[in-house]
């Protein structure tokens, strides 16, 4: 069941977000708003936004969108509850303004709802880069998630699509405009199998056109997840000739089924990785022991220097010297600016803590297969669960882990090849980094002209940076900005020395001289594991 969870939490593409269906929303919006006044648009909670109209017969008429990242929906409740506080409003330009015409891009998953005065609100249903824009003869005046800043530059030139199909191109050519979710990918493979060229052409248009204009619609409850579809099967569980209806249901279905399991899923996740991050530290931890253990103990080392006292010449640094507890030559070194009598007294104090040292190694590796022991634990308890209540004690108490390690270290912190990397959380975070935290030495990045977390590469002394650990901390960079969604980004980097505060500028804004810029492909890593602040 893990895999098949994964698949559907990883497959972003929707059919109730297909142009199919937002198509034929679009036509019953033309019927139902044809007249109406926009009256308010607010966000109930993140990622959500609820619109008002009043018919022209004075009832009330409501749209809500979500734009998750792992849910995107639009939809006509038939009623909808507004929070009594910190709610915000939205497109306030534009509230008494009458629904001109409503109409969806040609083959494109958007709807546009255009009003008396030109201004256009824009449902612009993208997957995860799903948003809804304010658009006027100016150009773009407000969208809802500003983390896609890109939207500031949207044009509605960009909505009509051509899809056609002919007989050079390959099954996947086909499928590939019309983004649609994995099921509905194999339920089209099943329906042309075997075909090719004309033949697979005049299939494939053949089922677009049934699509295009489908009047039933059902939702499919497969392995505890929820799906809304365009066809029936053993899976169905709801069906309906009204997509209002249908949508509705579909979007109550969800969330009864679906985000139990999206939470199940991410705390699955989160375990999987404490349990891997603690592995590698037992694992490495373990090896530092074992070559403490190999290494000759430093009070024998003190006592065939001082049996060699009577004969070490001054200014001699370097001696090998019989070891008469292996019966073996060994190559002694003294410390800079230590004589042979120093360097003895030094290794006999450092002899007394090196029991300590072995026994806080082996209390820190049995305090992690604890831990570990207990993770895999909960892991196993989290896959039999099935209730909200079990889930949110077990969400809680990994919640709070995760607030501790932030009391004790500020920033997310990486390991790579050695180096340490640290990453800024948000604005507060990021100057906090950069101007209390860093080292002039350190390494600073930051994605290219756009909005991101501060990223420091912790310089180490008389090394240089590997050029591994700068496209690693790049890509983190790149991941942690606006750009996070881009196959290719450009990142800044220079040492922290030449960045300040930019003057008069935004909390967390810097300007930064002698300039370096990497392309990089955003990617996270693994964060490292239980360290705390030094």
């Amino acid at each position: 069941m893990g895999v098949r969870i994964s698949l559907w939490a990883q497959n972003l593409h929707t059919v109730q977000s297909s142009f199919f269906i937002l198509r034929s929303l679009a036509e019953q919006f033309q019927r139902d708003l044809h007249h109406a006044v926009f009256t308010e648009a607010f966000s109930p909670q993140v990622d959500e936004l609820c619109l008002v109209f009043q018919k022209a017969d004075h009832t009330p008429f409501y749209l809500k969108v979500f734009l998750k990242d792992t849910f995107q929906c639009l939809f006509a409740p038939q009623q909808i509850s507004k929070p009594k506080q910190n709610v915000h409003p939205y497109f306030t330009d534009v509230y008494g303004l009458t629904v001109h015409s409503v109409y969806a891009g040609m083959n494109d998953r958007s709807i546009v709802i255009e009003l008396s005065d030109g201004s256009c609100i824009l449902f612009k249903m993208y997957a995860n880069r799903s948003n809804v824009l304010l658009l006027s003869d100016k150009g773009v005046s407000e969208i809802v998630k500003k983390n896609h800043a890109r939207d500031w530059e949207f044009s509605l030139s960009l909505l009509d699509k051509n899809i056609q199909f002919n007989a050079e191109q390959t099954f996947q050519e086909m499928l590939k405009p019309m983004y649609l979710p994995v099921e509905a990918q194999l339920f089209l493979k099943e329906r042309v199998e075997g075909l090719s060229g004309t033949a697979l052409a005049a299939k494939m248009q053949g089922l677009y056109n049934r699509f295009a204009t489908d009047e039933e619609y059902f939702v499919q409850l497969k392995d505890q997840q929820v799906v809304f579809c365009l066809w029936k099967n053993e899976y169905t569980i709801y069906s309906s000739f009204d997509l209002y209806d249908a949508l509705n249901t579909f979007v109550q279905f969800y969330f009864r089924y679906n985000l139990f399991r999206e939470r199940q899923l991410k705390l699955q996740t989160q375990l999987q990785k404490k349990i891997e991050a603690a592995e590698k530290y037992i694992k490495k931890t373990s090896e530092q022991l074992l070559l403490l253990y190999d290494l000759v103990p430093p009070n024998e080392i003190a006592d065939i220097i001082m049996a060699n006292l009577h004969d070490w010449k001054d200014g001699v640094k370097e001696r090998e010297l019989f070891d008469f507890y292996r019966n073996k030559d060994i190559l002694v070194q003294l410390k800079e600016k230590l004589s042979p009598q120093k360097m003895a007294e030094q290794l006999y104090k450092k002899s007394k803590n090196r029991h300590k040292q072995f026994q806080q190694l082996e209390r820190i590796v049995e305090e992690r297969k604890e831990r570990m022991r207990t993770y895999q634990s909960d892991l196993d308890t989290l896959k039999t669960i099935s209730d909200y209540k079990q889930l949110q004690a077990l969400e809680l108490k990994y919640l709070k882990e995760e607030k501790a390690v932030e009391e004790i270290f500020p920033f997310k912190r990486y390991l790579v090849k050695g180096f340490e990397i640290w990453v800024g959380r948000n604005a507060a975070n990021n100057e906090l980094l950069t101007l209390k935290y860093a080292h002039k030495d350190d390494l600073w990045l930051h994605a290219r002209n756009v909005p991101g977390s501060h990223v420091v590469i912790k310089h180490q002394a008389g090394k240089s940076f590997p050029q591994e650990v700068i496209e690693k901390a790049a890509a983190l960079s790149a991941y942690y900005s606006t750009l996070k969604n881009d196959s290719l980004c450009p990142v800044s980097y220079t040492q922290k020395k030449y960045v300040r505060k930019l003057k008069g500028g935004a909390l967390g804004s810097m300007k930064m001289d002698r300039e370096e810029v990497i392309m990089v492909v955003p990617h996270d890593l693994q964060e490292t594991e239980g360290l705390k602040r030094k």
